[in-house]
């Protein structure tokens, strides 16, 4: 092997230093985005809440990140950026919508779990709700878009062509778990479950080469634990809810100022779901995506992914 060749396959830079690069360019946005929006709000004068600085960080970043993977698809993989996972393929908003369905559930088994052992109680909440509702919605959709376009994108894709995808699950979910140990009363246990809870998200795009589905589940944990239940979210608490939490017991159970995330309680749930999306036989690539990642092959197949993560190829699908 020439040195060439550590780097080139096929025509094409190698898989993991494409990995690499484009590490580089999202750290690179994440600053920039973040200096930036300092500067324009301090120019325009503008007071604004750690929520709001919060979305616009998240908008910008997330635009930054998907103009680097335009153009590494274009240049390295020779492929249109909706190879990422972001197709408006016909099963889309089907995808979208089972997210949805499971992101629900996985919260619901969890917030039984605590009520049931009379660790939460819930009251109504007499907060106006139209505003807060409306915008916590976008703060949720922008920020779950943008987690998971940096966790399980570009990134997560090539690592799993280098390392197995068994590997890129392991690292990247790791990897998220330690980007929420700066949250408010971050735990162990918190940070264990943030990484558990990567595992069904990262495997739910290995079974469908799309990213619909994860950012249905993430977005609607978030946004029905902050706004609907009133319990933080990974340490941030909505400022009103339609739901008021009482929380007491033991924080390694009940996450206590963390959230349901930070308990052993939503441990169980998040396996559970995790065993679900691994199985469940109406999880699938459609045919469109499975045609946008096929051409061209940047270096050679590794050999098909065990069961949990794809449905054999000769699988006759039914919703």
């Amino acid at each position: 092997m020439n040195s060439a060749d550590i780097f080139i396959a096929d025509g094409l830079l190698r898989p993991i230093w494409r990995f690499f690069l484009s590490v580089i360019l999202i750290v690179f946005a994440f600053v920039v985005c973040g200096a930036l929006v300092g500067v324009v709000m301090g120019a325009a004068h503008l007071r604004l809440t750690l929520y709001q600085l919060f979305f616009w960080h998240s908008l910008a970043t997330l635009i930054a990140v998907l103009a680097a993977y335009k153009l590494m698809t274009a240049v390295f993989d020779r492929r249109p950026l909706a190879a990422v996972g972001l197709a408006f393929h016909p099963r889309w908003w089907r995808e979208l919508g089972r997210g949805l369905a499971v992101g629900a559930a996985m919260l619901l088994l969890a917030s039984m779990l605590e009520g049931g052992c009379g660790f939460a109680r819930f009251t109504f909440s007499t907060h106006p709700m139209v505003r807060v509702g409306s915008f916590t919605f976008l703060l949720f959709a922008v920020a779950a878009t943008n987690e998971e376009v940096l966790f399980r994108g570009y990134p997560f894709q090539r690592l799993a062509e280098s390392i197995t995808p068994a590997g890129a699950v392991v690292a990247t979910s790791a990897l998220f778990g330690l980007a929420h140990l700066g949250n408010p009363h971050s735990t162990w246990t918190s940070t264990l479950n943030t990484a558990l809870i990567g595992v069904p998200f990262a495997i739910a795009y290995l079974r469908t080469h799309s990213l619909w589905m994860p950012i249905g589940m993430h977005f609607i944990w978030n946004f029905l634990l902050g706004f609907f239940l009133g319990l933080p979210v990974s340490g941030l608490t909505i400022p009103a809810s339609v739901l008021t939490a009482h929380v007491r017991g033991p924080l390694w159970l009940t996450g206590g100022d963390y959230g349901p995330e930070g308990g052993l309680l939503t441990t169980g749930a998040i396996l559970l779901v995790t065993v679900y999306v691994s199985f469940a036989k109406s999880i699938y690539t459609s045919e469109e995506m499975r045609a946008l990642i096929s051409t061209p092959v940047a270096s050679p197949s590794p050999d098909p992914p065990i069961s949990i993560f794809s449905a054999p190829e000769d699988e006759t699908h039914k919703d």
